[in-house]
């Protein structure tokens, strides 16, 4: 299978410009799960497995931005042969009472550092320690990767509103060439 390419829209080098010293151009969501009637505990292992599934679901998330030299276009969505998916979901715990407000500062913490763009352009953190027991996935994912639609989509793919989740369809190989 040949290496994907698509050249960013004007809009979504847009969104790219965004990132500055003081800005960052990435959205971000936070999920909250009561895992008490999942099948098997809620941690970092079982999140990487199910997104090593989904991620032929969601080909931009395994997509880096390459320049062209002197800027004479706008940059190009490749696929990254180097893909890392233990360098792109992580994992995190609050201290004890676990509460919202932590939630909240750490989920800023993380928020306000800007994504590498020499990587694909998203991180995802698996949150463990909430009161009762609950666990928290955090997202964050370049605007130029992602708008509202297909941010929806995105979610879609890589989470289930069952703890049974659901039949995928079969995995194709993915081999970029370097």
């Amino acid at each position: 299978m040949g290496t994907t390419t698509q050249r960013l829209t004007g809009l979504d080098a847009a969104f790219l410009a965004l990132d500055t010293e003081h800005s960052t151009g990435h959205v971000g969501g936070v999920s909250v799960f009561d895992p008490s009637s999942a099948p098997e505990p809620l941690d970092l292992e079982r999140v990487l497995r199910v997104y090593e599934e989904r991620l032929p679901l969601v080909p931009v998330l395994r997509r880096r931005l390459v320049s062209l030299p002197w800027g004479v276009d706008q940059p190009y969505w490749v696929d990254d042969p180097d893909f890392d998916l233990r360098y792109h979901v992580r994992e995190g715990a609050l201290p004890a009472p676990g509460t919202q407000a932590q939630l909240a500062a750490y989920v800023a913490r993380l928020h306000e550092r800007p994504l590498d763009l020499t990587r694909p352009l998203w991180e995802a953190y698996v949150i463990t320690g909430l009161e009762g027991g609950r666990v928290a996935a955090y997202i964050k994912i370049h605007h130029a990767a992602m708008d509202g639609v297909s941010g929806n989509d995105l979610i879609g793919a890589l989470m289930d509103v069952d703890p049974a989740g659901r039949p995928l369809p079969p995995a194709t190989p993915w081999d970029p060439p370097p």
